[in-house]
């Protein structure tokens, strides 16, 4: 009995909660960031895409930025089962996306969003550790 009440009284800390806000956020923007890569229903992905990057591709822009989509999927839905490594995955490839927007002038308020969201992943993952029940 003392551990529900204990159980309980954690999920009702605002550590918790700021855990559950961040998983939800870091798998449901993931996937549908993603899949809009397919859709172009939000935006045209495309346009993010660096003019210098474009020129080290062995393929075009598009299909790269769909592969990017693939990827995106794929890592929201790791941090959906596996959110301690998901969030620095995440991370990681936003720090990735900040440099490729760096690199084109007129995208540095996005960079700086994207920064922004780059750390909330970082802090799932540091959440995840102490509040996933799977590790």
């Amino acid at each position: 009995m003392a551990t529900n009440a204990l159980v309980g009284v954690r999920t009702h800390s605002p550590a918790y909660q700021a855990y559950q806000i961040l998983h939800a956020a870091f798998v449901v923007a993931p996937v549908m960031a993603g899949a809009d890569k397919f859709f172009h229903l939000l935006v045209n992905w495309d346009q993010y895409l660096s003019p210098m990057v474009i020129q080290m591709l062995p393929i075009s822009g598009h299909t790269f930025m769909l592969a990017v989509g693939v990827v995106e999927i794929a890592a929201g839905l790791l941090v959906l089962f596996m959110p301690v490594v998901g969030g620095w995955v995440v991370g990681a490839w936003l720090c990735g996306i900040i440099l490729n927007l760096l690199s084109m002038p007129g995208y540095y308020d996005i960079a700086l969003r994207d920064l922004g969201l780059a750390l909330g992943a970082f802090a799932l993952a540091r959440l995840a550790a102490e509040f996933d029940v799977r590790t």
